[in-house]
This record gives C-alpha cells, structure tokens and sequence, in this order.
C-alpha cells in the first residue's frame, strides 16, 4: 500500500513544484511590468501634469489681465490672484520632480521669467500703469506667450520620456510573456509525463474495476472481481465484493416488501367502498375493482379493452380524457361533474373525480373514482323542494300584506298622519324586499329542479347588452356611475335564451353598480374567444378578498363590509342559469381595484 500512495504523492508534488516554478516566473515578469510603469509615474506623470496645470493657470492669469483691461477690475484680480497660487504651485512641483535632461534649464527660466511677469501684472492690476492697453501688449502679453512656450516645452520633454518609457515597459512585457510561455510548455510537457506514468501505476488496474462496476450497474449483482493485490487497489476491490453482496441482500428484501406492498394495494383497491376505474395513458382499460364491476362487469371482459367500448357513459370517458390531456385532477362541480347510472333496479349518482397518475416525468395513465353522492342529491332535492314549497306558500300572504301597505300609503282606508306614513312606507320597502326573496328563492329552486329549462334560440350579443344596461340606467343615473359597452357588429350570434342571460347580465350589471363607488365606471364588453362569444362585466369598485372569492356563488353570500343590497341569490341565479347554457361564470377580482365577471355563450358558426 505505501509503495502506491508514495508515488502517486511523488508525482502530485512534481506538479506542484511546476505549478510553483510557473507562478515564480510570473510573479516576476509582473513586478519587472510593475516597477516599468511605476517608474513613468514617479519620474515623469506629475511634471505633465504641472505643465498643463502651469498652461491654463497662465491662461486664465493672462485673461485677467484683459478682465482688468475690459473694466472688470475686481474679477480680475480674484482671478489672478487664485491662479498665481496654483501656477506657483505648479511650478514647485516640476522644480522637485526635474528628471530629464535639459529639463532644468526649462524650470529655471520659467521661475525667472514668472517672477518678473507677476510683477508686471501686479502693477497693472494695481492700477500704476497710465497706459494699460500699451502696457499689456508691450510686457505681458509676450511674456505670457514666452512662459506658456516654455511649459510646452516641459510637457514636450515628459511625454517624450513616458513614450520612451512605454516602450522599455512593452519590450519588458513581451520578453516576460515568451519567458512565460515557456515556462508554460515546458512545464505541461513534464506534468504530461507525471500524468501518463501515475495513470499507468494506479490507474490500469482500475479498469477491470470500472468494468465490473458497469455489470453491477446493469443489474447483474452477482458479479465479482478477482484481482490480488495488497495495496489500496487490493483493498477497493474486496470492498466491491462486498457491496454487491449486500446489494444482493438489499435487492431480496426490497422485492419482498415490494410484492407485499403490491398486494396491500391490490387488496385496498379490490376492496374500496366507490368504484374505481384505472386506465393507461392511451386510454384502455387495466383495472376496475369489485364495485366497479357490480356496475360494469366483469374484469375478465373488459381489462384491456379501450375506455369506449368498456364504458359507455360519455361524462367518464370526458373526465379521463381531460385528466390525460391535461396532467391535472379533473374534478367538475355541479351537475357537470355528477353521472346516473343503473345498479341494480335502482339509479345511483355517482360524482366523477379522475387523477393522472405520473412516475416523476412519464404519464402513467388515469385512475377515476366514482363518490356515491345518491344520499346528498336526495338530501339536496329534499330541501330544494321544501324551499320551493315555502317559497310558494309565503308569497301569497306577503303579497297580500303588500297590497294593504300600498293602499293605506295611498290613503284608500283613511288619512294617515306623517309618523304612520312612515311606519307604512318601511313596512312595505320591507315587504318588497321579501317578495324579491321569495321570488328569487322560487326560481333558484326551480332552475336546480329542471322546472325552467333554457328556450335556446340565436341572439345578438349587442342586443343582449344593450336591453340589460338599458335596464339598469335609472340606478346608474341616480349614483353617477358611467355604463361603457363595447361590443362588435360583426359578432357571430350566440345560443341562449334572451330572458335568462338578459337576468345574468342585469345581475351582474346591478352588482358592479352597487359596489362602485359614486362617480364610478363599469364596463360591459362582448368578444369572440375561440368558439365562444364572452360577456365581461368590469367594475372600478372596493374588489373582492382572496379568502372569499370562492364563496360568492353560495346561497346568501355577502362579501364582509361590501355594500349592503339583495339577499345574496343573484350570483347563485346567475351561475345556474350559464351552467345550463354550458358554461361558468368566472370571477378575477384586485382589493382596492375593482373586479370582472365573465361567461362563454356557444357562438354561431
């Protein structure tokens, strides 16, 4: 083992020491780099910079003195005085940073020639000079252009300096990189040869290792790998021998929990109270329990055979197709989602509830299970009817008790005085309001039972729209609030019945009415979407909370501190009477921004 694990280690030092004599060379071309470029920083980069500093302070000393010439003696001297501090400054940085050959001379004679200029032009601003024009171009004005000249010539000096420094520092650079590139291959080369002799040491014995591996992959776990050796190599391959033998043991045990599991869930599935269908993924049948078979037969006739000849039941072949196409429970609610079916001499009704069945990416098949939900309808028709039948009963005498409020407001039994005019006219606000209830409780109940079936016949959605805002202008008028409608001519007609959707519209149209504030806008629209026509009705109200949007359609709903108005039946109304012209009112609503409605109406070829 130590003979292996010393050279493998020998050879990975080897590389290291490369990696490091690499890394030593190059850290040395860049310090070289480094002191070139620090050199043209230090010696020449601040007297370029003091020159050009030294050009414009002279230039704007020079424009002071025409300031002062022009009549503007205070800015002048202001901006003389502040640019003789930045030229003399200037100045002593290139007089301590002289570095170039005739470079002295040059700051000299401009110390000389600033000092006698400064105090020209300190006369002149004081005023001693009788004749300031003469003055100027006779003194200042050539010994401003012999100092500017003299501070080109100092930039010219350096910039010539940081050029020939450019090139020492391009040459150093270029010397380093061939010396780096072959430190670089020479070093590759040596770790090529480090490599290939540690592969054939350590590597070569390995490859019968990774063969058997790739079988013991495959799934063929009885192999074993005979190779004797003492080293580390030695040692990998008794413990792969090992492993796959326990690999054996676990692979046992984990077939017969898996035959076990397959059983219990064999079991639970024969034995489940609802009846359950399983299908593959192209739609034929695999499985159906013992109550699956009670309504269909048996499973020795109808595994395998497609979904559409071993159910004839339209709706259960709809919500497995949907659950496939999908890869999503197809779960309809409402009468969509119910199906009747003979059992026996009775008819049960069964709820449709199909669930993709996936292995991580791949789609399985649909497994569907029939919810027995004959009790609940009977349950639910039992009340229906009791609400229909008290409905009915109760309209009569609230009528009547209606009819006596409106005669004693009209005065037909008597003169009132004004506080029994005001206990008349709420009593009858509240009798109204209770005919409304029962009249929207009976037709609730009767459009459930199938009493109001729609009178299907081809409309003009503009029609539609037009008859329900028409019916809610007075409201609308009396808040403030504007009715936009947006509707095409060219609109296919729709199948509906024009009294039901009309009812919908006006629901819908009152209730954004109602929750927009004064002021306000609703929008009504009509659009062609696919091979519908869809109505939208839009409102800038409070909006709906999240928590409550799918309450809305309940019976006696009412969104927590909306507007207070109807009993709570016309969104009910509304969803009943779509869903019997084959769609569903859909609900998208924002806190603070307003909501929409929306239903699909069949559109005309």
């Amino acid at each position: 083992m130590k003979s292996l694990r010393t050279q493998l280690l020998a050879s990975h030092l080897a590389l290291v020491a490369l990696m490091a004599l690499v890394m030593v060379g190059a850290v040395v071309n860049f310090l070289r780099l480094g002191n070139s470029i620090d050199h043209i920083l230090r010696d020449n980069y601040q007297s370029v910079i003091a020159a050009q500093t030294m050009k414009e302070t002279l230039e704007r000393q020079d424009s002071a003195a025409t300031f002062f010439l022009a009549g503007q003696r205070d800015k002048a001297r202001t901006q003389f005085a502040a640019n003789a501090t930045l030229f003399e400054k200037a100045l002593s940085t290139e007089r301590a940073n002289v570095t170039e050959r005739g470079e002295q001379l040059v700051a000299d004679a401009l110390q000389s020639d600033y000092t006698r200029y400064k105090g020209q032009a300190e006369s002149l601003l004081r005023g001693e000079q009788k004749d300031g024009p003469a003055f100027y171009f006779s003194n200042l004005e050539p010994a401003f252009l012999q100092m500017k000249g003299e501070a080109q010539k100092v930039l010219e000096i350096n910039q010539a300096a940081i050029v020939r420094a450019d090139e020492r520092a391009k040459r150093d650079a270029r010397q380093g990189a061939t010396i780096g590139i072959v430190m670089t291959l020479a070093a590759l080369g040596l770790a090529i040869w480090f490599a290939r002799r540690a592969i054939n040491l350590a590597l070569t014995p390995l490859m019968a290792l990774v063969q058997e591996a790739e079988q013991v992959g495959a799934g063929h776990l009885n192999r074993q790998i005979e190779l004797r050796r003492d080293d580390e190599v030695g040692l990998l391959a008794r413990a792969f021998n090992d492993m796959t033998a326990k690999l054996r043991e676990a692979k046992k045990q984990q077939d017969t929990r898996l035959h076990r599991a397959e059983k219990m869930s064999d079991a639970a599935l024969e034995n489940l109270f609802d009846p359950v269908l399983v299908t593959d993924a192209t739609r034929t049948l695999v499985h159906l329990n013992k109550a699956a078979q009670g309504l269909f037969g048996p499973a020795q006739k109808l595994s395998g055979l497609p979904l559409v000849q071993a159910v004839a039941e339209p709706k259960i072949i709809s919500a497995i197709d949907r659950a496939i196409s999908s890869s999503a429970i197809s779960a309809e609610e409402g009468a969509a989602g119910l199906v009747s079916i003979q059992s026996g001499d009775a008819e049960r009704i069964y709820r449709l509830r199909a669930t993709p069945m996936r292995d991580e990416d791949t789609l399985l098949g649909a497994a569907l299970v029939l919810e027995d939900v004959t009790h609940l309808q009977t349950l639910d028709r039992l009340k229906t009817e009791f609400i229909g039948v008290a409905s009915h009963e109760l309209r009569t005498p609230v009528t009547s008790l209606l009819l006596s409020a409106q005669l004693l407001e009209e005065g037909a039994v008597g003169p009132l005085s004004d506080d029994q005019k005001e206990v008349v006219r709420a009593q009858r606000e509240d009798l109204t309001r209770l005919d409304d209830l029962l009249r929207d409780l009976l037709d609730i109940t009767k459009l459930e039972a199938g009493a109001m079936p729609p009178r299907f016949e081809w409309v003009a959605p503009r029609e539609l729209i037009e008859a329900a805002v028409k019916g809610v202008s007075a409201p609308a008028r009396s808040k403030g609030v504007r009715i936009h409608t947006f509707s095409r001519d060219d609109l296919p007609l729709v199948r509906a019945d024009w009294m039901q959707i009309g009812r919908v519209l006006s629901n819908l149209l009152n209730n954004a009415i109602r929750h927009t504030p004064d002021g306000g806008t609703v929008k009504v629209e009509a659009n062609k979407t696919g091979e519908n026509v869809v109505f939208r009705v839009t409102d800038t109200g409070d909006g709906i909370p999240p928590d409550f949007l799918e309450r809305i359609f309940e019976r006696f709903a009412q969104v927590p501190g909306a507007t207070r108005g109807g009993a709570g039946l016309g969104l009910p109304i509304s969803q009943t009477i779509v869903g019997a012209h084959g769609g569903r009112i859909q609900v998208h609503s924002e806190v603070g921004r307003g909501s929409a409605f929306e239903f699909g109406l069949e559109a005309q070829n």
